[in-house]
């Protein structure tokens, strides 16, 4: 009985230790704004100064001539240049009903169940919906009245001399008064929480109805490519903004998007533990907001910080999702409303991938790619790490596989047809589609790499793709090695010193901006010098710690790291030379990219990635020579 009991312990043991498989879970859950959002701002090109925005038109047909509309209980109503109304549906734009009235309107605003109208002399006017005519009951004047709407709470009323009125409607009248100074506005909607303008200068702004005061900013213009029409006058109805041009035609607002922005999980469990990596089509992320993603993936999951790695592909072509605060204003903050829709985004690709995880074997593959080159450095200094890294998994029993691919290179380039203007995965998304169109690959997903000083070398994001895949496609061809081992997660912080900018140093870039209104550098400069001498008011000196985070997934004997910030190319070489006997991978863009990671050769020439962008990013001064070095040695000495 001993010896059968010793053979069935014996037989167990050698079954476990053979075990080698992981449990694999993905997902890809998209990111795409919602209706709830107009017009977004993209992520990473400070010029054109203007903006670019996602809001695009779609035509829904052609209208008479009309001079302000607005809407009411599903109707638009209209005045034309005489004053007469007119009401029509979205459905049947073309076909206008008389609506009788006694009254010549300039304005109209729907309100509460009621049609409130502005004569051109400036008195204001109710009344009930009717389609045997409009009893209009006059009440206080608005002079100088150039724009009007509701919010559904209040009413709004722009004037000839700039201001921006707000009216509180009771039953003894209205009354108004001044809420912000906005600049001459030709027509102006709601959609209960913001407030649409079209300004005299045709550009389309929009404010936070809670901040009227202070939170205009551009969400659209006509920009030659993405937004050709001209706008004459804008209503909102449904969730939709709607505009009628110059050339009497009526259209409705879209995001220009190619329609591949997604949040892309894959978890990792074995014996007992468990690593996800997130990979998200977006510009970068404020270490505020990758932390509350993981404490609330935390909460639903139970999986701990320092195992979910949040890596962004940076592509320059999705909205704004961190704080730029010494850009121009319109890509300072972040649209709250798309922040939440990346954040569900987020946490429910890991509560995906969690759920459809599925025993199999990991596979790693490394090749070289030829898509970059070093954007800015020139001679022997002038590195690129043109490895392109590849982790397979193969589901035990068949079915379809995963791969996970990772570069380092800018997705900055739109291609020659256009695409400035429009919401786009960029290349990794391009490189995403190809793989995915063999039936044997149900999920892919790209981690961006040390990508810093690496740009490019095709004009066309395409043309980037389609190389990228077949490089990829080569890796999966040729021979992969086992990933073998168990599962380990760790995040450092190293701490670099750094010195601000005295205040009186400060003066002078703040001299610069005052001196220099139309200079775009300089505006950038002084924006950057104000929020240093807040810090001085208000913490007594500006930051003087700038961190870097280093996450550190140990997955079998493949090693992941993701640095924060945007690091460049040496990075890579370096990191991967500290084991040069393992299977390893370094990203960056991971958890923070609040300013570029640099080497000494750019600190020294004092070029964008190592000096001049900072300022960008707002940061309280550039790296110090040698944080190369402490970077590489510190990483070195944790080995983790």
């Amino acid at each position: 009985m001993k010896n059968y009991t010793w053979l069935f312990l014996s037989l167990l043991l050698i079954s476990t230790s053979c075990e080698s498989g992981f449990k694999v879970g993905r997902s890809v859950v998209s990111i795409e704004p919602t209706g709830e959002t107009v017009s977004l701002t993209l992520a990473g090109f400070s010029l054109p100064t203007e903006g670019r925005f996602t809001l695009g038109w779609d035509e829904l047909g052609a209208t008479g001539q009309l001079a302000s509309f607005t809407a009411l209980d599903g109707l638009f109503y209209a005045v034309d240049p005489q004053g007469k109304l007119f009401s029509f549906t979205k459905e049947s734009v073309g076909e206008w009903k008389s609506v009788e009235s006694a009254l010549p309107m300039k304005l109209l605003a729907g309100h509460a169940g009621q049609l409130y109208g502005i004569t051109a002399q400036g008195d204001l006017y109710s009344a009930p919906p009717a389609d045997a005519g409009l009893e209009w009951k006059k009440l206080s004047p608005v002079k100088g009245a150039t724009a009007f709407t509701s919010s559904g709470e209040k009413l709004y009323v722009t004037t000839d001399n700039g201001l921006l009125l707000e009216g509180t409607v009771a039953q003894e009248g209205v009354s108004w008064s001044q809420v912000a100074e906005v600049g001459k506005i030709r027509s102006l909607t709601s959609n209960g929480t913001k407030l649409y303008a079209l300004g005299t200068d045709t550009v389309l702004y929009q404010c936070e109805l809670r901040y009227p005061g202070e939170s205009w900013v551009r969400m659209g213009y006509n920009n030659g490519e993405s937004y050709l029409i001209k706008v004459s006058q804008i209503a909102f109805l449904d969730g939709k903004l709607y505009a009628f041009t110059l050339d009497n035609k009526l259209y409705t607002n879209r995001h220009n998007s190619e329609g591949n922005l997604s949040s892309r999980a894959l978890s990792i469990t074995k014996g007992g533990k468990t690593a996800v990596i997130v990979s998200v089509d977006a510009c970068g992320f404020d270490y505020s907001f990758t932390q509350s993603v993981k404490e609330d993936i935390y909460r639903k999951t139970g999986i701990p910080h320092e195992a979910v790695l949040i890596n962004t592909s940076h592509s320059h072509f999705t909205p704004v999702t961190q704080s730029w605060i010494t850009w121009e204003k319109q890509n300072q903050h972040p649209d709250t409303l798309y922040l939440n829709v990346v954040r569900e985004g987020i946490v429910r690709s890991v509560e995906e991938a969690l759920a459809s995880a599925t025993p199999g074997e990991l596979f790693f593959g490394r090749d070289s790619t030829a898509i970059g080159r070093n954007r800015r450095l020139r001679g022997d200094e002038a590195l690129y790490d043109n490895f392109v890294d590849v982790l397979r998994f193969v589901p035990k029993g068949g079915g379809s596989e995963t791969v996970l691919f990772l570069t380092g290179c800018h997705p900055v380039r739109s291609h020659p047809e256009g695409g400035h203007y429009t919401m786009s995965a960029n290349y990794p998304g391009q490189t995403r589609e190809i793989l995915e169109k063999d039936p044997a690959v149900s999920h892919s997903m790209f981690v961006q790499g040390c990508a810093g000083d690496i740009n490019p070398i095709s004009n066309s994001y395409r043309e980037t793709g389609e190389q990228l895949a077949q490089d990829v496609i080569a890796v999966l061809g040729g021979t992969l090695s086992p990933v073998e081992g168990g599962i380990s997660c760790y995040l450092d912080t190293i701490h670099v010193a750094v010195t601000p900018w005295s205040q009186e140093e400060l003066q002078v870039p703040l001299q610069k901006a005052e001196e220099s209104p139309e200079d775009f550098l300089a505006r950038r400069s002084g924006r950057w010098a104000r929020l240093m001498l807040g810090y001085y008011e208000q913490q007594g000196t500006p930051p003087t710690d700038m961190p870097i985070y280093v996450q550190t997934l140990n997955i079998g004997d493949w090693k992941l790291i993701g640095l924060s910030r945007e690091a460049t190319t040496e990075f890579s070489i370096a990191i991967k030379k500290l084991w040069p006997d393992q299977k390893v991978s370094v990203a960056a863009y991971t958890n923070d990219t609040p300013s570029y990671l640099a080497t000494d050769p750019h600190i020294k020439k004092k070029d964008y990635e190592g000096y001049e962008s900072f300022f960008w990013y707002g940061q309280p001064n550039h790296f110090p020579l040698g944080t190369f070095d402490l970077v590489v040695n510190c990483i070195k000495e944790n080995n983790r």
